[in-house]
């Protein structure tokens, strides 16, 4: 499937990819101009795969543009409302119009896009040109209106770092307005040298050539309104490049079953209980195993007010009691005594940690999906199932010195794995990440004139992928040697995954162990072609913090089976070249000594990576600079 647009041009784009670039106010490079989108049509034609939870993919998507969109604002004292909880019904989820030669669709498009900047500049005189659409449909860049000379693209746009507005390179003569304008570049690669000139006034005598990088932002929108609290700011020039204007923020998250009757603040608290087994009361009283399905019935049933009113006056148990003992009697029915009970004790201990991360990992090791459909094995299981007893030896053996080496518990194949990838909104500007402290330009999808409705883009499908489970011992005594937590060391394994879980978010230790994890990914997706037929541009991950695992799973629709096969045949030589990217980066020293990754060693597309290469580190693996023991 694609996602094509159409305007003068037509261009597509894989729809696992349409996330990076097809989002509105996007630009995109194609041929000898850059585009912007201005428009993106929504699912029509059913192609996309079912949304099955899209209560809770709501929830976690509105929580995360409210996080990143008040922190903006309050860092650049901007005048703009923030979000509450209370707004999260304004959040639309928007499906991609996907087209495909396969359906016989020619002519049908995805979305419209225009030609962006319309500013343009002869290679030999200099004539600049700053078009309206109207101009722009009968403008021929092929023939200077002044000489032989042909109009190239200005590839240069304005950017407030203080309000975030980003508009084209512009200069309006007081008197002449943009209609004679002369674009002069001493040094075209040198901005600094650019002046522009209005051939009128000069014929006149009446102006030297300005500085067309002096002017300010004034932080107003498109309506004129001032939008923050801050003095007038100089513009800084950015070069228009996918990504380097306006960045994408996308989420991926698991895609669980549906749970209509389960409010959604206890939705992840029933979920980790039943990872934890605190619902085995229910499974005693119905002789039977509890699960998530089951759970959502017995909501189902219980607030049925028609179904209440049927058994209460059927049912002889319900007889000669009074409405408080009704009640009481119909909750236990249903378990939900049990239920609320387990809820209540679990967010006593664990309301600060990262629940939905959590129960994602669950999800994919299997706990809430369809077992027959879904191939999940480990690799120990792969081992068992093998009959050639010298190569089961010969793995067993392999497989053994590979987890006590690269401190791992478990490796799983999943050969289903139902995830949604989510565009939230885009960041403006320059993303400093590599900052400490740095706060983005972000700004949520608005729709509607006066921005009354925000909207995200999912695209839901389907892949396989590899999860990789660290030894939770091994992680927790790490965090302690490095002194991350003030704990004593645990004794067994259930002790570990209890420390691991209850680590707060944006801790610490919380920060260290996704760097430990992070780096690790990143490793394996670097050296993922030699063994998995897969490109690093084709692989995609995910990271577990508290469960201390990451998914590795594949974004081709068109290379799947790449991971299963490394996971049968090249388990062991993937991870033994992790050692090559964790020890040898080119800007060595200098790399491992300042932050230990870089655009050489470890950082990986924005397409690729799920934290726009935060939390990077390889001192990690080797220890002495900003850890003092290593991992390994």
């Amino acid at each position: 499937m694609e996602i094509e647009f159409a305007e003068k041009d037509n261009f597509a784009f894989p729809a696992y990819s349409a996330l990076y670039h097809c989002i509105d106010d996007l630009i995109f490079t194609r041929g000898a101009f850059a585009h912007r989108i201005t428009n993106i049509l929504p699912d029509e034609n059913d192609r996309n795969l079912k949304i099955n939870n899209e209560k809770r993919l709501k929830e976690k998507l509105f929580r995360e543009i409210m996080s990143q969109y008040n922190q903006r604002i309050i860092k650049y004292n901007l005048l703009l409302p923030k979000l509450s909880l209370d707004k999260k019904n304004i959040l639309k989820i928007i499906k991609y119009k996907l087209v495909s030669d396969t359906f016989g669709d020619e002519g049908d498009y995805s979305g419209s896009h225009k030609v962006y900047p319309t500013t343009f500049v002869c290679e030999t005189c200099g004539d600049f040109r700053i078009l309206n659409y109207k101009e722009w449909a009968s403008f021929n860049p092929n023939k200077c209106r002044y000489c032989n000379g042909k109009y190239e693209q200005v590839s240069i746009l304005m950017f407030c770092s203080q309000c975030g507005k980003i508009v084209p390179l512009y200069y309006p003569c007081k008197d002449h307005g943009t209609s004679d304008l002369k674009l002069i570049r001493h040094k075209k690669d040198s901005l600094g040298t650019w002046r522009v000139v209005c051939r009128s006034c000069a014929k006149l005598g009446v102006k030297e050539p300005i500085d067309i990088f002096r002017f300010l932002c004034s932080h107003k929108d498109e309506s004129n309104v001032v939008i923050c609290k801050e003095k007038p700011t100089k513009f800084k020039p950015l070069t228009i490049k996918e990504g380097g204007v306006y960045s994408p923020v996308v989420i991926t998250l698991v895609d669980i079953p549906a749970t209509e009757n389960i409010e959604l603040e206890d939705l992840e608290y029933i979920l980790l209980g039943l990872h934890l087994d605190k619902f085995d009361e229910i499974s005693d009283r119905i002789k039977s195993d509890i699960n998530l399905s089951k759970i959502e019935s017995y909501f189902g049933a219980y607030y049925d007010q028609n179904i209440k009113n049927l058994l209460l006056s059927r049912d002889a148990e319900f007889s000669g009691l009074s409405s408080e003992a009704k009640d009481e009697k119909w909750k236990q029915k249903w378990s939900i005594d049990i239920i609320e009970k387990v809820i209540s004790e679990l967010k006593t201990c664990y309301n600060t940690s990262d629940l939905e991360n959590y129960n994602d990992y669950f999800a994919i090791k299997g706990a809430f999906l369809n077992q027959e459909k879904n191939k999940i094995i480990s690799f120990d299981k792969y081992i068992d199932s093998i009959s050639d007893n010298t190569r089961k030896n010969f793995l067993m053996s392999g497989y053994k010195k590979l987890k006590e080496d690269f401190g791992l518990s478990d490796i799983t194949y999943i050969s289903d794995i139902n995830l949604i990838s989510s565009c939230i909104g885009l960041i403006h500007g320059v993303n400093k990440f590599y900052e400490q402290g740095f706060v983005p330009h972000f700004t949520p999808i608005w729709k509607g004139k006066k921005k009354e409705d925000l909207a995200v883009y999912s695209y839901p499908f389907e892949t396989e992928g590899i999860l990789i489970d660290l030894d939770k011992r091994r992680v927790s005594n790490w965090l302690i040697d490095n002194n991350y937590i003030q704990k004593e060391k645990p004794k067994n394994d259930g002790e570990a995954k209890e420390l691991l879980l209850k680590i707060e978010k944006d801790t610490d230790a919380c920060f260290a162990l996704k760097t430990l994890l992070h780096t690790l990914s990143h490793t394996l997706i670097k050296r993922s072609s030699m063994y998995t037929g897969l490109d690093s541009d084709s692989c995609s991950e995910m990271i577990f913090t508290n469960p201390a695992s990451i998914l590795l799973y594949s974004t081709s629709n068109i290379n799947i089976g790449g991971f299963e096969y490394v996971f049968e045949h090249s388990l062991n030589n993937w991870f033994r070249e992790v050692d090559l990217e964790i020890h040898d980066c080119t800007f060595d020293p200098t790399c491992i000594f300042e932050s230990g990754a870089c655009f050489s060693c470890l950082y990986l597309p924005e397409y690729v990576c799920s934290e726009f290469n935060h939390y990077l580190d390889r001192d990690v693996f080797i220890g002495n600079k900003r850890f003092k023991i290593s991992y390994w």
